[in-house]
């Protein structure tokens, strides 16, 4: 029979100087138990916290046993959470002493340093009354990884700056345990623990590893926490990314913390990568308690014990045996995990699985419904959907057309709408996907939300992600108009309105770059009436190189380069840059060659129907034995071919008719197909 945790669901909220604790006690099935509340004063929490950490690491330097010192440091910070109201503890400390097995916190970033496992509620401590794992804030959305099944392959790192003898102990006692129960370990010290070369090892596909096991050093900095690895290398979150088609192990076992928040966001950058289950520590640990402490997990586990259970009998072991360090371990996890192949319950893990912007407030939801509806013809939501869909929000539009005017906002507006309806590509089957830039910020913004304790992501998590991302082309297309992106899309602070632009007129528009404060208009006589560049007294390739130009700047954020300009001519193999560089001899074909396949798109850069059609034709061209070639017509027909393409809409709202056209591509090509006359 499978296990089920308990979920103590806590939340903090800051409130100046002070923290509002929100408590639900939660069944198995979802169920709310008990519910309570409390403020608390973090600077004390912070406080009481180090000294705790001073007592153990103090302990791992003397082999000291300071178990009273800590049980006074937790009961005060118990007391602290859960003090006595009308003469009563609160229902919830009545119901946690009363429940038995397995119990999941989760907590938000506001909460994540409350010490639950050394707290003493005048009994014992709760990591030795109770089977506890912590399940903290992942502010990257979680790839789903694998079961937590028995380990057949364990990596085992350490000592890796050459500076831990005992790490290097640890891990070869540790190798040998493994074998002895047919686990294949490899161990990598020193200068063979790069991070790259750890990377490639968690990377291997045939027989991926179901343990991984590091003894040394762990820093933190600029935001992120890691592993330090040979010649100081750090792998942190930004390096496991690497291995988000895979996974992570599902077991981590980490010796190398020296602070709860340090373990913490080791455990997130792991767990946001796949890992189930990551045990870490909150402070040093004397040489050999770690090894004993991992001894005893790991006995536990593989004899079929869930990993609450498991880290609660190594600490029940080694405070028997007198050894400090089982205060400094913490699990992270679903604590009813066993080692039997299956995964976690799914009600207990809230980060969402799902794809991504499916967790969403009803708000976020009509937002990215209309969104994904008016990229229906394209089959891709593109950076500029998803910020014509922000900037049509009735609240967030007004307060935009208040700061930059309405004539502004609608020619911004028209413009966006321009670049995306000309965008190639047709309707998939019945499927609108993401751009990589609209998964990343859908991604960052669930991440926004769990960090603030909240399931469902609102358009405010949205447009701050964006704005956090860059926002892709659509940034690039705004900064046309020297208009930021956030300021389109976060709230201008009350009182600080920006004095008026110079270079933007709120009235006529944008003005093409200022000098001296004094707008700079284009001389007279070059466009043709619409505000574009006469093309009539140039030559079709020369026409054609200028358009080509003008949509690789505009998708640089550029405007248009000699070097652009060069791309384009060499994109469109133009026949007189061939002839004049064909003088050059060797050095010259490079050249041309490297300037005609620089445009050439990747197969992932081609929406489903257009890369069929492509293989299709190229398929047909190979198979014909004369050496055929897709030519422009058959080209031009296959993208007719399916009445629902988005060829076929764009050619509609020109107002001809796509079928007359390919009729005459048919006709085209049966002359293509015919030899020719004598």
């Amino acid at each position: 029979m499978t296990t089920i945790a308990r979920l103590l669901d806590v939340r903090g909220n800051q409130q100046g100087p002070y923290t509002d604790l929100t408590y639900e006690l939660r069944s198995g099935s979802g169920a709310l138990e008990t519910e309570d509340n409390s403020r608390v004063t973090p600077t004390l929490i912070h406080d009481w916290c180090a000294s705790i950490d001073k007592l153990l690491n103090q302990a791992a330097d003397d082999g000291g046993h300071p178990e009273h010192e800590l049980a006074d440091r937790g009961a005060i910070v118990y007391e602290h959470l859960f003090p006595f109201s009308g003469g009563q503890r609160p229902s919830l400390v009545g119901r946690l002493r009363e429940i038995t097995g397995p119990l999941l916190v989760r907590e938000n970033k506001a909460a994540e340093s409350i010490p639950w496992e050394l707290l003493h509620d005048g009994r014992d401590f709760l990591g030795l009354t109770h089977e506890l794992g912590r399940r903290p804030a992942i502010p990257d959305k979680q790839v789903t990884g694998r079961a937590a099944g028995t380990p057949r392959r364990a990596l085992l790192v350490g000592d890796t700056l050459g500076d831990l003898p005992a790490a290097r102990d640890e891990l070869e006692r540790l190798a040998a345990w493994l074998d002895e129960r047919d686990i294949k370990a490899k161990v990598l010290t020193g200068a063979d623990a790069g991070a790259a070369d750890v990377i490639r090892e968690l990377a291997a596909v045939r027989e991926p590893y179901d343990l991984f096991h590091f003894c040394g050093h762990a820093a933190t900095g600029a935001g992120t926490a890691g592993l330090v690895m040979y010649q100081r290398d750090l792998l942190d979150l930004n390096g496991l990314r690497t291995l988000s088609a895979r996974g992570t192990p599902p077991v981590v076992f980490i010796n190398g913390c020296a602070s709860a928040g340090r373990a913490t966001g080791l455990a997130q950058a792991f767990m946001a990568m796949g890992s189930q289950l990551v045990v870490g520590t909150r402070a040093e640990v004397a040489d050999g308690g770690a090894w004993r402490f991992a001894e005893e997990f790991y006995g536990r586990l593989l004899r079929g014990v869930c990993a609450g259970a498991a880290v609660r009998g190594a600490r029940a072991r080694l405070r028997e045996e007198s050894i400090a360090a089982w205060a400094a371990f913490l699990l992270y996890g679903d604590p009813a995990t066993r080692l039997t192949g299956e995964a976690p319950d799914p009600t207990l893990d809230m980060t969402p699985r799902s794809g991504p912007g499916e967790n969403l407030t009803p708000d976020a939801a009509a937002l990215m419904a209309l969104v994904r509806k008016d990229a229906a013809p394209r089959g891709i939501v593109t950076s500029i959907d998803l910020l014509l869909g922000l900037l049509g929000e009735k609240e967030r539009r007004q307060r935009v057309e208040k700061d930059i005017g309405t004539a502004q906002l609608a020619t911004i507006t028209e413009v966006l709408r321009m670049v995306v309806e000309v965008g190639l590509g047709g309707s998939p089957d019945g499927e609108v996907e993401l751009s990589g830039t609209v998964t990343r910020v859908l991604v960052e913004a669930e991440g926004r939300a769990l960090g603030d304790g909240r399931l469902a992501v609102t358009t405010n998590d949205i447009a701050e992600a964006f704005v956090e991302l860059g926002g892709g082309i659509s940034a690039q297309l705004l900064e046309i108009y020297r208009i930021p992106l956030e300021r389109l899309l976060l709230p201008r602070d009350a009182g600080n309105d920006a004095p008026n632009d110079p270079v933007h007129d709120a009235v006529n528009g944008p003005v093409n770059g200022a000098v001296n404060g004094e707008p700079r208009r284009p001389p007279a006589n070059v466009d043709n009436g619409n505000g574009k560049l006469r093309v009539d007294t140039f030559s079709r390739d020369a026409a054609n190189a200028l358009r080509l130009a003008r949509l690789i700047a505009k998708g640089n954020g550029e405007i248009i380069g000699s070097h652009t300009l060069l791309l384009a001519f060499g994109a469109l193999d133009s026949e007189t840059l061939r002839r004049g560089l064909a003088d050059q001899g060797a050095a010259g074909e490079r050249a041309l060659q490297q300037l005609t396949n620089m445009l050439v798109p990747r197969p992932r850069e081609l929406s489903p129907r257009v890369r069929k059609a492509l293989e299709t034709l190229r398929h047909e061209a190979t198979a014909d034995e004369a050496g055929g070639v897709v030519s422009e017509t058959a080209l031009l027909a296959a993208l007719l071919a399916d009445e629902k393409s988005g060829a076929h809409a764009m050619l509609r709202k020109l107002g001809v008719d796509p079928a007359r056209l390919s009729q005459f591509l048919d006709q085209e090509g049966g002359r293509e197909g015919r030899p020719p006359e004598d």
